[in-house]
């Protein structure tokens, strides 16, 4: 047994001997159930039954369980997923992949889909502890290799549970020599403008002693980009927004957490890529010392930032969301009469489940497709 096992277990994914356990309980939740046939609609339920039954092991559970759901997914919600940069994370050596956070399940989900699909190691995945609304959703993710980020701490249990987390993850990385994904801030982009939170970086290095930098380097953060061309919760995040707008106080709920999850699994999405980026240790390794830690996290997140637009592929709303921010036709090239009409269409669609005032949520829901265009290009917005 891993030495670490007891600090880390009330966080740590599910291992081999759990699995059996996990899916019986699994199969007896209607929730789950729900899910099976709603995604596996011409598979008797009692054939899904005694396939999960036949899986013994974490590595089966993904390659044969989520990965055929995932792909079920992309095959009922997008147009197709491309995939680059595997080769920047090669085997035999563990990353932290800073992604940034569009959809609560997939970003993450379809990293691993496409590495079970091609017999690579999974990475391991941080969840927020707020998405864990039922016990079969926790059984769930933990039997997908996800480990568990706590949230709605008091400050000084925060400190604790943020020390245990960085443990774990260099541990995880350094030690085991596997990989983990985590989103580059806490929770989703809400406006499509992609920003790293300097607090992820210095939750990373809690557990190292010494220079900011090399505590990082040691890690091997891969920056990783996804690209919806639909963003899948983009009337979810419109709502948030708006709601906040009028209402300081708003808070959301475990119901808008559900419906975000739902919505981003079953709503279109268009055609969906994934760019893993090249480790940034050699750039870490030749940036200038700052005059204090929290300016190194910050020059650091700016990095990650650069790298992750790089790896944005645009589409032409993206371009005509652009154009129409900034009322301009500085972007005309990148897209056609007709991509203009679709695009007006759709936000003409999404405009239609909003309540209150629809202009300003109308600008929110354009916001969210022109950021990326702005930050692939370094435009001030």
């Amino acid at each position: 047994m891993d030495n670490n096992a007891t600090e880390f277990e009330d966080i740590r994914p599910y291992n081999d001997t759990e699995v059996p356990a996990a899916i019986e309980r699994l199969l007896s939740e209607p929730g789950f159930r729900k899910t099976l046939k709603y995604f596996f609609p011409k598979v008797p339920i009692e054939v899904t039954e005694e396939k999960l039954r036949k899986i013994k092991t974490i590595k089966d559970f993904q390659r044969e369980f989520i990965a055929r759901m995932v792909t079920a997914i992309e095959g009922m919600t997008t147009k197709g997923v491309t995939f680059h940069g595997l080769e920047n994370i090669p085997e035999g050596t563990g990353y932290i992949i800073v992604s940034n956070h569009r959809d609560i399940i997939l970003d993450s989900a379809i990293l691993n889909t496409h590495l079970a699909l091609s017999g690579r190691e999974t990475s391991e995945i941080a969840i927020g502890s707020n998405l864990l609304i039922f016990p079969w959703i926790t059984d769930l993710v933990k039997l997908n290799r996800t480990f568990v980020v706590k949230r709605n701490l008091s400050v000084k249990e925060l400190m604790v549970s943020s020390m245990i987390q960085s443990r774990y993850i260099r541990h995880t990385i350094i030690d085991r020599k596997t990989s983990i994904w985590i989103a580059q801030r806490e929770g989703r982009t809400k406006n499509g403008d992609d920003k790293t939170q300097g607090s992820v970086l210095k939750m990373f290095n809690m557990a190292a002693e010494g220079d900011v930098v090399k505590s990082l380097i040691d890690l091997n953060i891969v920056p990783m980009t996804i690209s919806y061309e639909y963003d899948p919760v983009d009337v979810h995040k419109v709502r948030e927004q708006y709601n906040k707008l009028i209402d300081t106080t708003f808070k959301k709920n475990k119901v808008d957490d559900v419906t975000g999850m739902r919505e981003g699994l079953t709503w279109k999405k268009g055609r969906v890529n994934v760019t893993l980026g090249k480790p940034i240790n050699d750039q870490l390794a030749q940036m200038p010392k700052a005059p204090n830690k929290n300016l190194q996290y910050d020059e650091i997140a700016k990095l990650i930032d650069k790298e992750i637009y790089k790896g944005y592929i645009l589409y032409p709303i993206n371009y005509v969301s652009a154009d129409i921010v900034t009322g301009t036709q500085q972007f005309a090239s990148y897209y056609t009469d007709a991509d203009r009409e679709e695009a007006t269409a759709y936000f003409d669609q999404q405009c239609q489940k909003f309540e209150g005032d629809i202009d300003i949520q109308r600008k929110m829901l354009v916001q969210i497709y022109a950021n990326p265009v702005f930050n692939s290009l370094g435009i001030e917005h």
